[in-house]
């Protein structure tokens, strides 16, 4: 039996932490029934999820995975996730584990996805689904306990710490802090309280976060002399333990980023009613979403509500613990609309109780995991107030350097090291996927390919190479792996690496290897002070790797455009034919074998039939 869901329970307690104009703002909201303490052992190891029948549910152990499923169809399906991300870090205890839940609400059709569940929070909502669909009764998820540490009332010394209160939760969710020896959110939030002072900033990305890490924040002044961080032997910046997007445009990322078990917080920016005048900004934690699968995945109307905690949803009062405040989940309505008829549009509240509020960007945070790579070697100081940190940042593969010319006088050298190269003036074009290695890149053969590896300083410790010594290193190895250039280059005498805080927010060294190579697949590695010359704070950053292929010419038969014809190139035709993968003009051109202008079968016969040694009359091989 199900009933409509008439009632939409909000808790819409919006509040202002971080104003533009540097001063806190009063804000009223409503108010918010308390819950309960949320308390939990974990789940069962090797768990064999469960599939019941709701009108039989109710005495199922929610201790793990399960499904409830009501006339053979899923109503609410429950995942464990992050058991290892929430083992404590000195005694190895198990703290309280967390869980995904997916349903569909009763009678709209919407999906819901919830994470940062504990197992009190799953218990709430299966009994919710059981009463719904068994009894009739309203589905309400009001008064759920949550991840959600407070601030004080107005006023108080984290009166403008909404984006530590967020990156609070993000620790806690995604188990970095367990791993580091904290059990809850609030007292993260104490310990940003004591290492910050009370003012807003940008994104979650910067400070509190790399702080936590590694006891070093760029952009930031902080009193915390001797701190060197909870977890120094992880980089933030060269893991991608750390994104940021933007929520228009990218909001399906954002949503998949949680269903692989990142935490997430969103930037807000605040108008006023009456004049749309930008007036503060805030941060909140983002735990799930409510989708409409009427719609794509990528199109506006998919997404209706968000599922937020805020810092000042229940403040505590004033001369009280907030621990006593209660945790408190909004279910928050979104909207894709242009607020104030400038011709651009945005996602928004499309209810908000006291100001207009637009969704600017999120921020996400791996989950831990064992697998991610951390520091090892004994040389690394782990210390970045004492030690430079000098990483790779990028590593750049293009064959159009800015200022070419300038590259063209040394076409007699294999490595640019006039130092007026080490200027940001003559840095090759570089583009953001480029930089990180997101993106291939394909070159013509004969063509000149360099390699400019990035520079810079994570640390506000600067480095002179004083006397010499430090070198770098450029290797390029085929897709079997083995190694057709290799070069070192000794880095000048005294060229001085900035620190962190020079003004610059990229990387200003860099230098270039140039080759030429034959056809193929390969992969770009440059590994900066490989032999451990100068002491660092981490050596794990400072390699970089690219993947690049260099094209021949084209052979009819070579769909792959690897300059060979060989068996994976039927294979490749065949996921094509299957829609298994989406055909390129390449592959429409070379797989067509037959030259009919139509891909098929008879082309992966024929192919099959030339590399048996049959059929060599046919054009395959030839240049096209």
């Amino acid at each position: 039996m199900k009933t409509n869901w008439d009632r939409r329970i909000f808790s819409l307690v919006l509040c202002l932490a971080l104003v533009l104009t540097g001063f806190p703002v009063a804000v009223y909201a409503q108010e918010a029934q308390p819950a309960g303490e949320i308390t939990g052992s974990g789940a069962v190891e090797n768990e064999t999820p469960i599939e019941v029948d709701v009108a039989e549910a109710e005495d199922v152990p929610v201790d793990g995975s399960f499904t409830l499923t009501d006339d053979g169809e899923p109503v609410l399906e429950v995942k464990h996730q992050n058991e290892l991300a929430v083992t404590g870090a000195y005694d190895g205890t198990m703290m309280n584990g967390f869980y995904t839940a997916d349903f569909v609400m009763p009678d709209t059709g919407y999906n819901v996805f919830l994470t940062g569940l504990t197992k009190n929070n799953v218990a709430r909502i299966k009994q919710a689904i059981i009463d719904n669909y068994v009894e009739g009764k309203l589905f309400e998820m009001k008064n759920l306990g949550f991840i959600d540490v407070e601030k004080t009332w107005y006023g108080g010394d984290d009166s403008l710490m909404c984006v530590a209160a967020a990156a609070s939760n993000m620790l806690v969710g995604s188990g970095w802090a367990a791993q580091a020896g904290f059990t809850n959110s609030d007292d993260v939030f104490e310990r940003f309280i004591e290492a910050f002072p009370n003012e807003g900033a940008y994104s979650t990305m910067e400070p509190h976060i790399p702080w936590f890490f590694s006891g070093f924040s760029r952009y930031w002044s902080y009193d915390s002399p001797g701190f060197g961080g909870y977890l120094p032997q992880y980089d933030l910046g060269n893991t991608d333990l750390m994104d940021s997007y933007d929520f228009d445009d990218e909001t399906e990322a954002i949503y998949n980023r949680l269903r692989e078990g990142y935490t997430a917080s969103i930037n807000l920016s605040l108008y006023r009613f009456e004049d749309h005048e930008q007036f503060g900004a805030h941060a909140v934690t983002l735990w799930g979403f409510v989708t409409d699968p009427n719609y794509p995945a990528d199109s506006k109307e998919h997404y209706k509500y968000i599922f937020v905690t805020d810092s000042d949803s229940n403040l505590a009062k004033k001369g009280k613990d907030r621990r006593t405040a209660p945790d408190v989940m909004s279910m928050i309505p979104i909207e894709y609309k242009d607020m104030f008829n400038t011709g651009n549009k945005y996602y928004w509240y499309s209810d908000p109780p006291v100001c207009d509020v637009k969704i600017r960007s999120a921020y996400t945070l791996r989950p831990y995991s064992p697998d991610i790579p951390y520091e090892t070697s004994l040389d690394a100081t782990l210390n970045r107030a004492t030690t430079s940190d000098i990483t790779i940042s990028a590593l750049v593969v293009t064959n159009k350097p800015m200022n070419e010319e300038r590259f063209d006088e040394l076409d007699d050298e294999e490595i640019v090291s006039d130092p007026s190269f080490w200027s940001e003036e003559y840095k090759p074009y570089v583009s953001w996927k480029m930089s990180t290695g997101r993106d291939g890149k394909v070159f013509d053969s004969g063509k000149t390919i360099y390699f400019c590896p990035y520079l810079e300083n994570q640390t506000k410790v600067e480095h002179i190479n004083q006397g010499g010594g430090l070198s770098t290193r450029l290797t390029v190895t085929d897709a079997e792996g083995y190694v057709v250039f290799q070069k070192d280059y000794e880095l000048p005498e005294s060229i001085s690496f900035r620190h962190a805080d020079s003004g610059s927010t990229y990387p200003r060294l860099f230098y270039s290897f140039k080759a030429q190579l034959p056809p193929g697949n390969y992969t770009a590695t440059a590994e900066f002070n490989p032999n451990h010359t100068a002491p660092e704070a981490l050596y794990m950053n400072n390699t970089k790797s690219f993947d690049f292929k260099v094209k021949g010419n084209q052979l009819l038969g070579d769909a792959d455009f690897d300059g060979n014809i060989t068996i994976f190139d039927v294979s490749l035709i065949q996921r094509v034919l299957a829609g298994l993968k989406n055909p390129t003009a390449s592959i429409k051109k070379l797989g067509d074998v037959d030259q009919n202008d139509d891909l098929d079968v008879v082309d992966v016969t024929q192919l099959q039939r030339w590399l048996l040694g049959l059929d060599q009359e046919l054009n395959i091989g030839k240049k096209v």
